[in-house]
């Protein structure tokens, strides 16, 4: 993977290494990393599905994060994929963004990594809506949005929404 080889822009080129740990975010390239498989079936373990949706929607080129304000980014240890993140427009508003395909791999959790993902997002989201949804799939995922300031909500697509000042 090289850095900056996708289109978020706005996301710019240089990677962002976590303090003291060593793990670089930075957006994906043209093609997919090719470690994304190693991670889908990590998270497929897990009962998690999410991820290997990402390698299937790029290759079927129906979803590949390059539309306005669309992002994906990776984390990576020592240049193994350890993590991910997306930001797609939300289905229901094309006005708003939403957090999509988030997963840490389990040994590299409660480091701050997804948080960093998800910061990363919302401060390229500032550029491009006033709202930022997502549908968190379990209690963990409820509890870690919540945590970043979503706000739940029932009876939408989405299950969480933030209001980006």
């Amino acid at each position: 993977m090289s850095p900056g080889d996708i289109g978020s822009e706005a996301l710019g080129t240089e990677d962002l290494v976590l303090e003291g740990l060593g793990i670089v975010i930075a957006p994906f390239g043209k093609r997919l990393a090719s470690d994304i498989g190693l991670l889908a079936e990590a998270a497929r373990q897990e009962g998690y599905n999410h991820i290997l949706r990402i390698a299937e929607e790029w290759s079927a080129g129906t979803n590949r994060f390059e539309r306005r304000g669309e992002s994906l980014l990776g984390a990576h240890d020592r240049g193994r994929m350890i993590g991910v993140g997306g930001m797609t427009v939300e289905p229901t508003r094309a006005d708003w963004l939403r957090m999509r395909r988030f997963y840490v791999s389990q040994p590299y959790r409660g480091k701050g990594i997804g948080r960093r993902l998800a910061e990363r997002l919302l401060e390229h989201a500032r550029a491009f809506t006033p709202v930022v949804t997502v549908h968190a799939g379990s209690d963990d995922a409820r509890r870690f949005w919540q945590a970043m300031g979503f706000q739940p909500l029932t009876g939408e697509s989405y299950t969480h929404s933030l209001r980006l000042a």
